[in-house]
């Protein structure tokens, strides 16, 4: 029975109807937490993102904390040497702007303070000394101008200070560890600030005194007053007591104390803001010092209803939380007065939606179709890309290490490594466009084992070094004490993602430096948690508005770069996929005009056995080294290095200053014994100075700083007024052998060679190579060549089956992808051959494939293969390989 036209119409309408009524009911069900869960993700998100700029202005304040426990395991630290103690704060205080005061109190009352507060020249700074030597107590008083000359002096007889009793001092010796005090005003310069302090003991564990450093921490309450939360929205930050570290308005935090009559930080129920004091209630009893997550609430103030957000920071140092509030009208007024119109539209649409649904589906369904298509088309181009790119590589990369073993120069040997390093780094652009499909299509599994982060850091250094120093580039590399020296995860990854980001800072930086650093970041109750490195460049810059397209694939932040400086567009597209899949995110740091800095963290999980880095030789400890480089951050990081293996260290940035502190240093009788020198130093006179170190000063040992670059282009790197000679950037390993080289002052001709790969041991072994590329057959024979096994070569598949059929092989290396008949076949071939006749042995097969993609060795073992080597493969494994099975062999007859 047909309906009539009218029926159908009809039933059709009072579908909609219903529909209607179902929309609208469930929409008056749900706006309220709609609306409740949309205020609580953009708040959540501000939250995050204050946080985060937050706590990178606390990076400072890590610095000072590392400062305080370098100088309590030095000698630098010495309050009878009041003047070069006083020196070396001063210079601390230059190279950390952040820094307010560095003092250094003792356990009999002497006190050596270094301050920027000056009463009588703001810019000015001040120095307070307050001696006890024999018995008598002595305040000395120093103004001195911006440019650090002293302006006047005096002795100050009533001043009754005394270290010993001030908290910092007290709580750092009854911890007996580095301390941090709750933030408070500074009496000096009445900013909020904090404090962190260590204790000093003697060899024998006897209390020295306490170091300490006051960090200002007032640039948070500007930057809080720059954020834009909403029309009426604001944050603070508060402690866990409900005391105020950061407002808007600065002043407002600042309360005078009943007890010392100083000033103090105001708590938040005093604060004259009464939706602040309310937001802060409404967390209930306690406030915030239980927060343990973000806390989303709301409240009514007025007649008017508000949200407020509190989020803790994430590193425990800092107990303090985030606190955010705004009227809900500044954000959802608007989507409450449309609702009704918003409705009527989700109708309109649904109406139009199912009269369209059906074409809209067919279309997706042939897109989709073709898209599938289309990614098996590029799997197999990328497969057969991969295959004959890689045949030739693994030649390139064998005969690079054929030649590493022979006899060579020093520069040989040098150009050698840069070949080496540059095969590598090309295999490694190769990889890209695999690893792009391989993410893509979710094929990409990633490592678990254990590795050193050192290591994989300055490799990458190492390696591109040589393009930096040949554009007169610095490269530094900058690795905090505190990462462990054997971690878990996966480094071949890491190493991708860090060439990358540093390749590009060199590609796109034309005069300055990049530096590339790493520290740890616990961020679990276990202890493990996550490394976090940082790329820094001086180059072009991204605009903001490209930093997020800059990591699409074949997306360039300029177009105009293709040309300029090539790069396919892959790679940041690549490490951002890499750098999620490790548990950790990448973001970037830049100005459109000059400088870019990429971060990024990743999951470093704990090593079953954690190792410590290899301590410095006992003979480092109090040896006196001057530091001598143009660059301030490559002086930094030397001096850092220093330090931590307890050197008393001093720098200078020209050859004109270096040689005053070595005439002043040996007038004062306290001579340096080592010169660390970057060599050359641009003019006036650098060029000269090693040979007036060697002239005025002949009994300091000089160590050169060098460039790969430079290494590479003289014959003859060791220069003849130089102790030893060290390539830029050094790791601790070759700073500290360097060191040693000049101490006893004696220099290596040549770097020794590596040990020889293993050999093939046992009996020897009848081995037949299945390969078509002559090259790489070629490379087979040189490996095997004084091994004492026998190398048989078939051009194909179907000659290796020929063969296999009339003499017995102990091993066969098998190409899978050949002409006439592939690996795949002529396996099956071979193992049909023996199950048919027992009395032949089975023969070991051992897959050697270009092909890169995740299922290759699955399809090797399945067509009969015993192992699976992917090329470019080393000659150690191929040795390793033939020594295990030369082993089993020998030892089944025996």
């Amino acid at each position: 029975m047909k309906l009539p036209k009218w029926g159908i119409v009809g039933a059709f309408s009072g579908l909609i109807l219903l529909l209607s009524a179902v929309i609208l009911l469930t929409s008056a069900l749900t706006t309220r937490h709609a609306l409740l869960r949309h205020a609580h993700d953009i708040m959540a998100n501000i939250a995050s993102y204050t946080i985060d700029k937050s706590e990178s202005h606390l990076i400072p304040a890590r610095d000072a904390a590392r400062l305080t426990r370098g100088l309590a395991d030095s000698n630098i630290v010495d309050s009878e040497d009041a003047a070069g103690l006083e020196k070396y704060f001063y210079e601390q205080m230059a190279v950390y702007p952040q820094f307010s005061a560095i003092y250094y109190g003792t356990e009999d009352g002497a006190f050596v303070m270094a301050s920027r507060y000056n009463k009588r020249d703001p810019a000015g700074f001040f120095t307070k000394i307050i001696s006890t030597a024999g018995g008598d107590r002595t305040v000395s008083l120093i103004w001195k101008d911006s440019t650090g000359r002293s302006a006047e002096r005096a002795l100050d007889p009533l001043d009754t200070y005394d270290p010993r009793q001030r908290p910092w001092y007290r709580k750092a010796v009854q911890e007996r560890r580095l301390i941090w005090t709750d933030p408070y005003v500074f009496f000096t310069s009445q900013k909020p600030g904090i404090t962190t302090a260590t204790p000093v003991y003697t060899p024998e564990g006897r209390l020295r005194g306490v170091i300490g450093v006051d960090i200002e921490i007032a640039e948070l309450s500007d930057f809080i007053a720059r954020l834009k939360i909403s029309r009426h929205g604001l944050a603070f930050i508060v402690n866990r007591n409900g005391d105020v570290i950061a407002y808007p308005n600065l002043d407002k935090i600042r309360r005078p104390s009943q007890e010392t009559g100083k000033l103090r930080l105001a708590r938040i129920s005093e604060l004259e803001d009464p939706i602040c004091r309310k937001a802060y209630e409404s967390l209930g009893p306690g406030g915030g010092g239980l927060l343990s997550g973000p806390v989303f609430t709301t409240f009514d103030l007025d007649g008017e209803a508000y949200h407020a957000m509190f989020a803790p920071f994430k590193n425990p140092q800092w107990p303090w939380a985030i606190g955010i509030y705004l009227p809900e009208d500044d954000y959802l007024g608007g989507v409450k007065r449309i609702q009704n119109v918003n409705i009527s539209i989700a109708l309109a649409a649904t109406i139009l939606a199912g009269l369209i649904g059906m074409s809209v589906t067919r279309k997706l369904a042939r897109a989709r179709d073709a898209a599938r298509a289309a990614d098996v088309t590029k799997s197999q181009f990328l497969t057969k890309m991969s295959h004959e790119i890689r045949t030739p590589m693994n030649a390139v990369l064998g005969m690079a290490d054929m030649l590493w073993e022979t006899p060579l120069s020093r520069e040989q040997r040098n150009y050698t490594r840069i070949l080496r390093s540059s095969g590598e780094l090309l295999l490694d652009l190769i990889n890209d466009v695999l690893d792009i499909s391989k993410i893509e299509s979710g094929r990409l599994e990633l490592e678990d084992i254990e590795y050193d982060p050192r290591v994989v850091l300055h490799g990458v250094a190492r390696v591109l070094a040589v393009p930096a120093h040949r554009k007169g580039l610095e490269l530094v590399c900058r690795v905090s004490p505190a990462v462990p020296a054997l971690v878990s995860g996966d480094p071949t990854r890491l190493r991708q993602v860090l060439v990358n980001l540093v390749g590009n800072a060199v590609k796109f930086t034309n005069v300055g430096e990049v530096v590339v650093g790493m520290e740890r970041v616990v961020d679990a109750p276990d202890n493990a948690g996550f490394l976090m490195f940082w790329v820094s460049d001086t180059g072009i810059g991204i605009p903001r508005e490209k930093a997020d397209a800059i990591y699409e694939p074949f997306s360039q932040a300029d177009a105009s770069t293709t040309r300029a400086h090539g790069g396919t567009g892959l790679g940041l597209a690549i490490s951002r996929r890499l750098v999620e899949m490790m548990g950790g995110r990448i973001w970037v740091e830049s100005g459109a005009v000059r400088g870019t800095t990429f971060r990024f963290t990743v999951r470093a999980g704990q090593a079953s056995s954690p190792a410590r880095p290899q301590p410095a030789p006992e003979r480092f400890k109090g040896l006196r080294v001057l530091v001598v480089d143009d660059n301030a951050t490559a002086r930094e990081a030397t001096a850092a290095m220093l330090m931590d293996w307890a050197v008393r260290t001093e720098a200078a940035g020209d050859a004109s200053t270096a040689l005053t502190l070595l005439a002043e240093a040996q007038a004062a009788d306290r001579p340096f014994d080592l010169v660390v020198l970057d060599h050359p130093l641009p003019p006036p006179d650098g060029g000269s100075l090693p040979r007036e170190i060697r002239r005025l000063h002949p009994d300091a040992r000089t160590v050169l700083l060098v460039s790969t670059y430079a290494h590479a282009m003289e014959s003859e790197p060791h220069d003849p007024l130089a102790d030893a000679v060290l390539t830029k950037p050094p790791t601790p390993q070759e700073f500290s052998r360097s060191l040693q080289e000049a101490l006893d002052h004696a220099p290596h001709d040549a770097e020794p060679a590596p040990p020889p790969p293993p050999g093939a041991s046992g009996r020897p072994l009848r081995i037949l190579l299945a390969e078509d590329s002559r090259s790489n057959a070629e490379l087979m024979r040189l490996y095997l060549k004084e091994t004492g096994h026998d190398l048989d070569v078939a051009a194909n598949g179907e000659q290796a089956v020929r063969m296999a059929e009339s003499q017995a092989y102990d091993l066969v290396f098998m190409d899978m992808q050949m002409p006439v008949m592939d690996g795949y076949e002529a396996t099956r071939r071979i193992r049909r051959m023996e199950a048919a006749d027992p009395s032949r042995h089975r023969t070991t097969i051992v897959a050697a494939t270009a092909m890169a993609m995740a299922d290759e060795q699955r399809r090797c073992l399945e067509a009969g293969c015993d192992a699976y080597l992917a090329k470019p493969f080393k000659k150690r494994e191929v040795l390793e390989t033939v020594a295990r099975l030369a082993f089993a062999r020998g030892g089944g007859e025996a």
